[in-house]
C-alpha cells in the first residue's frame, strides 16, 4: 500500500534525477548487480510500481542499465528504475517489517545502517 510518505520520496527522487541529483554510475552499477541477483526483485507490476516505474523512466531511462528496467524491488515495491539512482536523502524509508525482510546483501539495508 502507498503511503503519503512513500509518494513524497518518490516525487523527491524524480524531481532530482530529472535535476541531475543522482548517485555516481558506479553507484548505479554496483546497486544493479546487487538487485540483479537478489531474491526478492519482482518483475514490475501493480499501481505503486507503475507510477514508480513512470517517474523513473522519464528522469533515468538513460542511467539505469537496460537488464532491469523492468524489474521492482519485492519488499518495497519501488521500481528498480526510480530506485537505483535515488540519493540516500531520496531513498523509499523502510518500514520495521521491511527492514526485517531484506536479504543481508541488500544496498538498502547497508545503507540505512550508516
Amino acid at each position: 500500500m502507498i503511503t503519503p510518505k512513500d509518494a513524497l520520496a518518490a516525487a523527491r527522487a524524480y524531481i532530482s534525477a530529472k535535476r541531475g541529483t543522482v548517485v555516481s554510475a558506479g553507484e548505479i552499477s554496483r546497486r544493479e548487480a546487487i538487485c540483479f541477483t537478489c531474491p526478492k526483485r519482482e518483475i514490475n507490476s501493480g499501481s505503486l510500481t507503475a507510477m514508480s516505474k513512470l517517474l523513473g523512466t522519464l528522469a533515468n531511462r538513460k542511467r539505469v542499465p537496460e537488464r532491469i528496467k523492468n524489474y521492482r524491488c519485492g519488499v518495497c515495491k519501488c521500481s528498480l528504475m526510480l530506485l537505483l539512482p535515488a540519493t540516500d536523502e531520496n531513498q523509499h524509508k523502510d518500514t520495521e517489517q521491511e527492514k526485517n525482510e531484506r536479504p543481508n546483501q541488500c544496498w538498502i539495508k547497508s545503507n540505512t545502517s550508516k
